[in-house]
């Protein structure tokens, strides 16, 4: 394949944004000071009530498109929204209350670049400010840090990735699909889990995305988040009961979560997670609590 050629493929940046008129800019910005500059920028808005719309329009870029939803989709349906109007021969995502360092692209781009191997995502580390350190451990090696044909544990088993730190090919994206957009929460983990059925994925150890504090995430505790988690059970149960450790930690997490909003789900998680690990008397502890 010719180098050169690779270098210039169009990459398409899909940010969504739901009422973050206080960052959006910020997002964007970040998006434009790439050092890979054959990039498009799709804005999608998910029904914001803020003046969202009235700040990405007043940044005259022709990298920068927008695209509004008359009606509230969620973050699913708002990446699907990104996904049908891209025309790029990669794909990434940027959450709008996140940034990107200027070397991410180009650096993803260069893994695709110079591996002879079929990868289906390349993601990066960063900086959770919200826990003020690294978002992975910085000792773990740059590398393939799952292959479906190598590796016997579930894929999300050590590497959670969020998508502002993917890069994926097209090819990925046409074979993988659109999100599921019956989940408002846990649709990204959804992708991610489906993309590495298929193919390897490839870890970059290097600081490429500030994901910022904010206190309207949608993985904060809610009745969405535990419902998004249950379809994501849903969806890939078949899976997920090949890897009885990673499936009694999923079925503790969502009891964990349930126990602040709803304790008879809480209860009947936490004794889903006990039948797989009956010697576990702190787990027990926490099914006695729910009667409480």
């Amino acid at each position: 394949m010719d180098i050169n050629a690779v270098d210039n493929q169009l990459v398409s940046i899909i940010i969504t944004a739901y009422n973050r008129a206080n960052c959006i800019e910020r997002a964007i910005n970040s998006c434009l000071k790439q050092t890979y500059k054959n990039i498009e920028i799709l804005i999608v808005d998910d029904a914001s009530t803020d003046n969202a719309q009235e700040i990405v329009q007043s940044i005259y870029d022709t990298k920068v498109s927008y695209f509004r939803h008359s009606q509230n989709r969620g973050p699913a349906g708002a990446r699907n929204t990104g996904l049908k109007n891209a025309h790029g021969q990669y794909i990434a995502f940027l959450d709008s209350d996140d940034e990107w360092l200027p070397e991410k692209i180009e650096k993803q781009v260069s893994i695709f670049k110079t591996l002879d191997q079929d990868i289906g995502l390349v993601f990066t580390n960063g900086y959770d400010e919200a826990q003020k350190k690294t978002f992975f451990p910085l000792g773990i090696k740059s590398g393939v840090a799952f292959n479906p044909k190598r590796d016997n544990f579930y894929p999300l088993r050590i590497l959670i990735s969020p998508p502002s730190s993917w890069l994926l090919p097209i090819k990925t994206v046409k074979e993988t699909g659109y999100f599921d957009e019956s989940m408002y929460n846990w649709d990204d983990g959804d992708y991610l889990a489906r993309v590495a059925y298929k193919y390897p994925l490839y870890f970059l150890n290097e600081n490429l995305v500030t994901w910022h504090a904010s206190s309207t995430h949608v993985n904060v505790i809610s009745q969405n988040l535990i419902k998004g988690k249950e379809i994501f059970l849903e969806n890939n149960f078949s899976q997920l009961r090949k890897d009885k450790d990673y499936l009694f930690r999923f079925y503790r997490t969502i009891g964990k979560d349930a126990s602040k909003i709803d304790r008879k789900k809480a209860r009947q998680y936490f004794i889903k997670a006990f039948k797989l690990k009956p010697l576990n008397l702190t787990l027990l502890v926490k099914i006695i609590k729910t009667y409480v």
